[in-house]
This record gives C-alpha cells, structure tokens and sequence, in this order.
C-alpha cells in the first residue's frame, strides 16, 4: 500500500513540476496582460469590444489577423475570446468579394475629392478574368492604371470597410445584450 501511494505522490509531483515549467514557457512569451481577468469576463462592454476588433480584423487583407485583434483587444480592454471567434468568421474565399468591395469603397471615397486611378469595375473585371490565364494578359489591362492611386484606393477602402465592420460589430453586440 506504501508502495502505491509514493508512486502516485511521484506522479502527481512530476505532473506539477511539469506544468509549472509549462507555465513559466507560457509566461516568458506572452504578455502579463492578456491573462488579467477583465480581459476574459463576459460583460456587455468587453463581449462588445472584442467582437468589434474581431470583425474588423477579420476582413482585412492582414496575414495574422488573430494577433492583431488580441492585441486591440487588450489595449482596449475587450474580451479576448470574444474577439478571437469573431475573428474566425472570415471563410476562406472571401476575398474575392471583400477585396473589390473595399477598393470600390475606397475609390469612390477619393473620386469625390477629384482624384482617381483609371481603374473602372469593368476594367478590373477584365483584369481578373484575365489574370486566370496568366498575369501578364491582367498587367497588360491595368498597364494604363495608375498603380500607387489604385493601391491607395484600396487601403483607404480596407480602412473604411474595417471601421464600419467594428462600428456595426459593436452596435449589433449592443442591442443584442440590451444596452443603450
């Protein structure tokens, strides 16, 4: 009987050393503050935040998406699990609708100040129905486009799609829970 009990007092001593080292690897490479509790309690305003950070996140043309909304989420104090699973929503494939919407968004944007690349939704139709037979035939539809305009169409697009994403996140997290 003796006998049994050390050889489990052994195993549960292993086990603890075990995942006491674990948890020191863990502590060394994340942040102190992702483990506070606020972070991680289901209240209106946290659940609200972290759905926002990871919707916005989750339709930006970012590799790493899920890093950067746990990141925005503890500067702001969000839930981290929250903001993680709305995060997941991005299916794969969706690019190919959320990329042209967010050029458009951002195009648009700036042909109301006066400024515009040359780019049309025909002519990047063509550029990617062209761009299934190779890239040169999409460069040779775009070689008339201005490459830095479209590329700042496309960012101020991505930023104002990720904002109406996080604005509409919250609000719908917000009625959902019952705040004002």
């Amino acid at each position: 009987m003796k006998f049994e009990y050390n050889k489990l007092v052994h195993k549960v001593d292993t086990y603890l050393r075990r995942k006491r080292s674990v948890s020191k690897l863990w502590a060394c490479m994340l942040p102190e503050k992702l483990f506070t509790p606020e972070l991680w309690v289901w209240e209106p305003r946290s659940v609200a935040v972290g759905a926002a950070w990871g919707a916005s996140w989750a339709i930006a043309p970012v590799p790493l998406q899920t890093i950067f909304t746990v990141l925005c989420s503890v500067w702001t104090r969000g839930n981290v699990p929250v903001s993680v699973l709305a995060c997941c929503i991005s299916f794969p494939g969706y690019q190919v609708i959320a990329w042209p919407l967010q050029w458009y968004a951002g195009a648009w944007l700036l042909r109301q100040v006066g400024i515009s690349s040359g780019v049309t939704l025909e002519l990047m139709r063509d550029a990617a129905l062209a761009a299934t037979q190779g890239w040169d035939a999409a460069t040779n539809i775009l070689s008339n486009a201005n490459i830095l305009i479209l590329s700042i169409e496309f960012l101020l697009g991505c930023a104002i799609t990720c904002a109406a994403m996080w604005v509409a996140a919250y609000c719908i997290v917000c009625l959902v829970w019952g705040r004002k």
